[in-house]
């Protein structure tokens, strides 16, 4: 056979190596696992630097270390030692490496590993890494360490442990005088086994300080460092595991507190549990004295559930300590755990408060059972009321966390619950976190929406009078962003125009005052539409609102409404169960005078800047709804005030499914400004988000083609929420009113001089408006128009 000949390379630096990886041998290093001085099975795996040049251009091996009888020899080596108690894989491996650079002239430089998986039954991995090197030292590495700890921010892990996997290097100070292993494995098992933590940067941390704070051998080295690294091996399913690792001395914890050997023992260490959930906090103080501020969760399902959470806010209000903030919209959910029980009415509530939180639970109870009466039979069944601290913020609005036996804050199944998270985020930004999880709360709604759980199905309540309006919501994912976004899934409400004035731009009559022709008409109206939806809304009207109208008194305003509204309430022939009136006015007498003739919406135009005192009547009736408005200047200068340019406000925008990009529809992002700020002002006078139904003002203070983008750009408006003088305001959830029908844009656009002639295209716009997110349409036309409201809601809304 010829011998090949390898060509000569030109090589600068040696860096040849030879490996013997694993070889299995049997040898006394110490106790074993059942702590016997028995042989242990080991692996030893050597890493020889040699120079192999001439060997490769000979194609010779004994100008190169023949790994297989430097195996044999060493395996001679440990078989004649095979009595000897070696103590350690450190002072075995040592062993080794010596008798491998005493018979093997040619190594250059030798690093040694030994492994053993009988070295300890805590620790399934034990490995010694040697080498000769002067300047670096011996390692032994811990690992496949796996201890079941509490651990996690998630309510599932909170409540059962799971498993987390540590890899631990140890540095050998000096040759066979390795840190004593065993006795740390003993130490890390002990503590880990019961510690408590929220993150497995705290974990780690404290491991290592108890590594270093309790053996003497660091001790004496303040200078040498350890890495600590753990993985919790079930966090992410789509992976093998996730975690930390750190390097730490002993001069890294000379100031820290000491930590005591059972992660439960609260006397000295930094951390502290208790209670059934088992929420590991830190330790701070609250000024008694300072206004704090808490979210609030409310829940009913027995009896009135609306009227048992307004007396409930009620309550709160009038304690001295407590001062209502604003509250969410009203949510009914299907019950959760328990499931043969009735449906709940849920929602949040923000308030500013002096007490501590043990104490504002006080007070929730005392609501609860004393005020409202409310029996509990067993955990999650039917109840009267229910009020939860959900979050709770010091004077500077930090984050305060806390767990004991009766209140653990923030409540620990809030991540589980839509019908706690979607309330919660409308009165809170897009950027608040959770203190646990240190994740935005608006990105769990969002993750908590992604399995699209039936249960996780919500419908919001507006209260309009003696019965509710019902919106749903479904969160569908966003073809321009690619993100899940809220798009209204009810059918839209038919809002029927009933103008009882002569003056109206499109159906002004001189028989406005004739009772008998007006209810006549009503019921021509309604019979047809009836036939198709199951509820129609009735807007009456009795002083004009169209830009330059002349505005009549408040007496006279009076006169035309209040027979009208007593009329219908009184009527034998129309069907009130399916009927729901609305005033159409901006005077506060007219309005608390129609609530009380039976109207269950204030339907006004100006947003409360007309006659600010009508906020003042809506705050007095909670099941009233009110219709807030978008609209500039008065009837007199509307018109005149329709530039939208850019503000240049300094106001924090989001657009929901958007945040963190720029809003480009600066008209739509200027008219949710200006929403924004009289939301604010209606806070300010107590109405509830409840009550709210959002009209962003067609044809008024808007000319031809900015109501076509403002059509256009509800989904965002629908969306849309600032920030103004450090306040959320949050338009997301409320319902949407459009008033197209008969308008002067729609008439320029097809030719249509004449208002009663634009029936046909209203419909066409309506179509538009539904399918864009309208969740109420405003028309005059209403047998007609309902006709194609009831195919539009079929297309779009089923």
């Amino acid at each position: 056979m010829t011998k090949s000949v390898i060509p000569a390379a030109r090589r600068l630096v040696s860096h040849d190596r030879v490996h013997i990886e694993r070889l299995n041998v049997s040898a006394i290093a110490g106790p074993d696992s059942w702590d016997q001085l028995k042989p242990q099975n080991m692996k030893v795996t050597l890493r020889m630097d040699t120079d192999f040049k001439k060997s490769s251009l000979t194609d010779d091996l004994k100008y190169s270390l023949n790994y297989a009888v430097i195996s044999r020899d060493i395996s001679n080596h440990v078989q004649k030692n095979s009595k000897h108690n070696f103590k350690d894989v450190n002072t075995f491996g040592r062993s080794v490496l010596e008798f491998a650079k005493r018979s093997y002239t040619a190594i250059e430089a030798l690093t040694v590993e030994v492994e053993s998986n009988e070295a300890n039954i805590r620790c399934s991995r034990v490995r010694s890494i040697v080498n000769d090197a002067l300047d670096k030292p011996d390692l032994i590495v811990l690992s496949e360490f796996k201890i079941l700890t509490l651990v996690g921010v998630f309510t599932f892990e909170r409540l059962r442990r799971q498993y987390v996997d540590f890899t631990i290097q140890l540095p050998v100070a000096k040759a066979n005088d390795p840190p004593p292993y065993d006795k740390i494995i003993e130490q890390i098992s002990d503590f880990v086994e019961n510690s408590n933590f929220k993150t497995v940067e705290a974990l780690v941390e404290t491991v290592a300080q108890v590594i270093l704070t309790k053996n003497s051998y660091f001790l004496d080295r303040p200078s040498v460092p350890i890495e600590v690294k753990v993985i919790k091996l079930n966090a992410i399913t789509q992976t093998d595991g996730v975690g930390v690792s750190c390097k730490r001395c002993y001069d890294d914890f000379k100031s820290a507190l000491p930590i005591l050997s059972n992660g439960n023992d609260t006397s000295s260490a930094p951390f502290t549990t208790s209670g059934d959930f088992d929420l590991p906090v830190q330790n701070s103080v609250l000024n008694r004295e300072s206004w704090k501020t808490a979210i609030l969760a409310f829940g009913s399902n027995i009896g009135d559930r609306f009227q048992n959470i307004v007396d409930s806010i009620g309550l709160l209000s009038r304690h001295g300590d407590v001062e209502v903030l604003t509250s969410s919209s009203l949510f009914e959910s299907e019950p959760m755990y328990f499931k043969d029980q009735q449906p709940f009415l849920n929602g949040c509530v923000k308030i500013k408060t002096t007490l501590l939180p043990d104490e504002l639970l006080k007070l929730c109870k005392k609501i609860e059972y004393d005020e409202l009466n409310r029996v509990k039979h067993f955990d999650n069944g039917p109840r009267t009321i229910d009020l939860d601290i959900i979050t709770y913020y010091d004077s500077d609005g930090i984050d305060y966390v806390m767990n004991t036996t009766e209140l653990t804050i923030p409540h620990p199944r809030i991540l589980e619950r839509s019908f706690v998270l979607e309330p919660l985020c409308e009165l809170i930004d897009p950027t608040s976190i959770h203190p646990i999880t240190a994740e935005p709360f608006h990105n769990h709604l969002r993750q908590l929406y992604e399995d699209e759980n039936p249960e996780d199905i919500l419908w919001k309540l507006v209260p309009v009078g003696n019965k509710f309006l019902r919106f749903k919501n479904q969160w569908e994912k966003d073809s321009l962003t690619g993100l899940r976004r809220p798009v209204s899934k009810s059918p839209a409400y038919l809002m029927g125009v009933v103008n009882v004035t002569p003056d109206s731009f499109s159906d002004g009559s001189n028989n406005y005052n004739d009772k008998e022709a007006v209810l006549s008409k009503i019921e021509k109206m309604l019979v047809p539409a009836l036939e198709l939806h199951e509820l129609i809304i009735l807007d009456i009207g009795g002083c004009s609102t169209r830009p330059g109208s002349l505005q009549v008194s408040e007496k006279e305003e009076l006169s035309r409404v209040l027979p009208i509204i007593q009329a219908i309430t009184s009527s034998t022939t129309i069907p009130l169960d399916k009927v729901v009136l609305s005033i159409d006015t901006y005077r506060s007498a007219v309005a608390e005078a129609a609530i009380s003739a039976g109207v269950g919406i204030i339907n006004d135009i100006s947003g409360g800047t007309f006659e600010p005192e009508i906020l003042g009547v809506l705050s007095k009736h909670p099941n009233v709804a009110y219709v807030l408005s978008h609209i500039r200047g008065d009837i007199e200068s509307m018109s005149s005030k329709t530039s939208y340019l850019a503000s240049g406000s300094e106001v924090v925008e989001y657009v929901l499914g958007k945040e963190g990009k720029e809003i480009d529809n600066n008209f739509i992002k200027t008219i949710g400004r200006e929403i924004c700020s009289r939301y604010k002002d209606v806070l300010k006078n107590k109405v509830h988000r409840w009550q709210l139904i959002l009209d962003p003002g067609i044809g008024f203070a808007k000319i031809g083609s900015q109501n076509l983008d403002l059509i256009r750009g509800i989904p965002l408006l629908k969306n849309y929420s600032c920030i103004i003088d450090n306040e959320y305001l949050s338009l997301v959830n409320l319902p949407v009113l459009l008033g197209p029908s008969r308008k002067k844009f729609i008439g320029d656009i097809a030719k249509i001089p004449r208002a009663e002639d634009r029936d046909f295209a209203t419909g066409a716009i309506v179509s538009t408006c539904v399918g864009n997110g309208s969740d109420i349409i405003r028309v005059h036309a209403v047998s007609e128009i309902s006709k194609s409201l009831k195919l539009i809601n079929e297309l779009y809304r089923n």
